[in-house]
């Protein structure tokens, strides 16, 4: 669980800087359709409420998912998506900018496991390896994602194979990343 750690560590220091900058906890605009256990609605002030990541109680799972494409998915892809609803997450590190991607809750979780399926689908009609996607960045259709057999964190145009290893574990990556409070 190095991985919930790390992640736990960056969702804390991103809310601390916030915090620092601002003087209150983040703000966003609560929207009906997509509620969060994220947002503090006793905050709610012109439709804007205080959030913060959550811990899951229930851990989110990719079993079923990976059962069903028939691929296995490495055990850090779970511990990154399924550890806490969260809004995405700026970080930095010595390889550049990110927004690690969160679900914001459970329909949100559902959705992402959409995205994932549509994206490992589109892997197998390429013929490409499967990965599945953590992260943007600054450039149009490069992802950060993680090689589904053996979790190393690569970058990949969308639609193309990974073409470069940044490290070979996400906890590790993870650690080499500081949140980026840029609002």
């Amino acid at each position: 669980m190095v991985v919930q750690q790390e992640l736990k560590q960056l969702l804390s220091q991103w809310h601390d800087k916030a915090v620092a900058h601002t003087g209150s906890a983040p703000l966003i605009e609560h929207d009906e359709q997509w509620p969060s256990p994220c947002e503090d609605m006793a905050s709610e002030k012109e439709g804007w409420v205080q959030w913060q990541s959550v811990q899951r109680a229930t851990p989110g799972e990719f079993e079923q998912l990976a059962k069903a494409l028939e691929v296995p998915f490495h055990p850090s892809i779970a511990q990154f998506y399924g550890s806490f609803y969260s809004n995405n997450l700026p970080v930095t590190s010595h390889f550049g900018q990110f927004e690690l991607l969160q679900a914001w809750s459970e329909d949100d979780f559902t959705r992402l496991q959409q995205n994932i399926t549509g994206h490992v689908l589109m892997k197998r009609k390429l013929k490409q390896p499967p990965t599945v996607f953590i992260g943007l960045t600054n450039e149009e259709d490069l992802l950060l994602s993680i090689d589904c057999s053996n979790g190393d964190i690569c970058l990949e145009y969308v639609g193309k194979k990974p073409h470069k290893i940044l490290t070979h574990d996400l906890a590790e990556f993870l650690s080499y990343c500081e949140a980026d409070y840029r609002y």
